[in-house]
């Protein structure tokens, strides 16, 4: 009993120890160095049903610092008002294009093909990947280039900064920032050439365009539901430079307005986050659930003081670099805990049934 007691405790040093490196580090993209010259770089949205969120994207599209860029947007056969969104900011932006896709082929996931056309339709040095419900601040396009030029990446990818309203967001949206710096040192990424030492978020992917097409990524995924993660494995196995970081005020994004969506949305790729295991997953859950009543039980008071400090530095740490309020956060403890059980359930039901469904469409779990 004393063993096991010891034994959880280490783990969750573990956690607390990757979580301080994240929280020293502070991972975020630096201020903009000054450029000499602008790259060309296509800003490429897949929006499929994004009626309200395409038009405060292409606001802050147009509001950017840096001169050089295109916008070209893939209507993924659209059922709302999105079309007829696009034909209307087109008309004083000229920096804006768009087209409806072409049909989806059996053995393409919609999002993947979608980002695929706009790759190759697009002509700029740099493709910076945005999903329609992320938010971007001015700065974005120079902080992007002059960091991923001066690091010479093949890729940079950014954890947007959470916007959250509701009660069911507060439940569910904090655990994948809790889970994402607890796991993962962010700088180890660009310095460690391991490819399982990868990650990457969909809702931004900047990457080389000059590298991106002699590869084109998302083709090499095409039938995978979680590309954002694979990708950055494909481009560490080939030597290129990844970098993941954090937003800073500078790109944001509300995933989910509600809590059903966010648990059926999480529960897609939330075992990507234990490098694609989902024993490491069930683990991991069963591990977060039986550690406090374990030392109640077995009466390891002190073992459970440390454990409860830990806990609570841990929140505090990774709730300051997402800009999360902590008291909040602290507050919704246990209903996330509950949250992500509920995700890593719908994740095994997934795979048992081997089928999801996104977006009106259904796939191959």
């Amino acid at each position: 009993m004393i063993v096991t007691g010891y034994i959880l405790l280490a783990i969750l040093l573990v956690h607390f120890v990757v979580v301080l490196f994240n929280y020293l580090s502070k991972p975020y993209l630096p201020e903009a160095a000054k450029l000499e010259k602008f790259p060309l770089i296509s800003i490429l949205i897949p929006a499929r049903n994004e009626e309200d969120n395409l038009p405060n994207l292409l606001s802050d599209i147009r509001k950017t610092d840096y001169p050089n860029y295109e916008v070209i947007v893939c209507n993924d056969h659209s059922t709302d008002k999105t079309l007829e969104i696009l034909g209307q900011h087109q008309q004083n932006f000229p920096q804006l294009s768009f087209f409806t896709n072409q049909p989806l082929p059996d053995e393409w996931v919609g999002k993947n093909f979608a980002c695929h056309q706009l790759a190759q339709k697009a002509k700029g040095d740099w493709l910076l990947f945005l999903d329609a419900d992320v938010r971007i601040k001015p700065v974005l396009l120079n902080k992007a280039i002059s960091y991923a030029q001066n690091n010479k990446l093949g890729l940079l990818s950014v954890f947007p900064e959470q916007i959250i309203h509701s009660t069911g967001e507060w439940k569910t949206i904090p655990i994948m920032n809790w889970i994402l710096l607890s796991f993962l040192p962010l700088k180890s990424v660009q310095l460690n050439k391991a490819p399982s030492l990868a990650a990457a978020n969909g809702q931004m992917m900047f990457f080389d365009a000059e590298k991106y097409r002699a590869h084109y990524w998302h083709e090499q995924v095409k039938n995978k539901n979680v590309e954002d993660i694979l990708i950055a494995r494909l481009i560490k196995k080939e030597g290129y430079p990844v970098s993941v970081l954090l937003g800073n005020n500078d790109v944001l994004c509300r995933m989910y307005n509600d809590y059903q969506n966010a648990i059926n949305g999480f529960s897609l790729n939330i075992h990507q986050f234990f490098v694609g295991s989902r024993l490491w997953m069930v683990l991991f859950m069963l591990v977060t659930w039986m550690r406090l009543p374990f030392y109640i039980l077995s009466q390891q008071y002190l073992l459970l003081v440390l454990s409860l400090i830990l806990i609570v530095s841990i929140k505090y740490m990774y709730s300051s670099l997402s800009r999360l309020d902590f008291k909040k956060n602290m507050q919704h403890h246990p209903d996330q805990l509950w949250a992500f059980t509920l995700m890593v359930l719908n994740n095994l039901k997934n795979k048992k049934e081997r089928k999801i469904e996104w977006k009106g469409r259904i796939y191959k779990a």
